[in-house]
């Protein structure tokens, strides 16, 4: 199966959103993975999205997962230090499963809506279930990952989001100070641009498929500019 694959680049740390709830818009069904860097990265999780995290934990940096569901919603299986956790949801009488694939590595740690728990488990010739005993309930995933605690990202170094799903895909927004560069893919792909966020989609807009671009300001709060027919838009 295809999927959008996420590379971030900035050494500063960076936090990338997997959940849009939005009619029209939303995350739900979609593969999704990560790949690098070098900094305390974080990644939200959506609710049935299936996600790929063993290239973001297995770096370097503090790396953080947050899932929506309480521990106990969600089955774990693990080969050595690759651990996978899957649930099932149902949202408007539709299933989706929902599972992340992550490598326990210390400094590490799974936030879930009920608390995290530390994941540094490399030092171990034998690798443990996850236990609920050991969560810390003083930190759960925020239910709004725009609207929340999590710092915005520093620098401005763009993480690269490459869409290879031929059905098309919802690219949630990012939080605020994100750069994203997106290219591909052949579906009808949609990008929605946060507050205070930075995305290059000429790489989307100028392939093939139906694409859309969501803006949360109105149109006179815009100013353009173009060369030939590549467009930016600012405020």
């Amino acid at each position: 199966m295809s999927s959008t694959k996420y590379f971030i680049t900035n050494a500063n740390g960076f936090f990338i959103n997997w959940y849009s709830p939005l009619l029209g818009i939303e995350t739900r069904g979609q593969l999704l993975s990560a790949a690098g860097g070098l900094g305390d990265d974080a990644v939200y999780v959506g609710e049935g999205t299936t996600v790929d995290a063993t290239g973001l934990t297995a770096t370097a940096g503090n790396d953080v997962i947050y899932l929506t569901g309480d521990f106990d919603d969600y089955t774990q299986s693990n080969q050595g230090p690759t651990y996978t956790l899957t649930r099932e949801v149902v949202v408007n009488g539709e299933t989706f499963t929902e599972s992340v694939k992550f490598i326990a590595s210390n400094g590490d740690k799974i936030v879930f809506a009920d608390g995290s728990l530390a994941i540094g488990f490399s030092d171990l010739p034998n690798f443990p279930a996850l236990d609920a005993n050991n969560l810390d309930r003083t930190e759960t995933t925020p239910p709004n990952p725009l609207d929340s605690s999590i710092p915005a990202v520093v620098g401005d170094d763009a993480t690269k989001v490459f869409i290879t799903d031929s059905s098309g895909v919802n690219i949630a927004a990012g939080i605020r100070g994100s750069v994203f560069t997106v290219a591909g893919g052949t579906g009808d792909d949609t990008v929605y641009v946060g507050v205070g966020t930075i995305v290059n989609a000429a790489g989307l807009t100028s392939t093939t498929g139906n694409d859309s671009i969501y803006l949360e300001g109105q149109f006179s709060d815009y100013s353009q500019s173009n060369v030939g027919p590549t467009y930016t838009m600012s405020r």
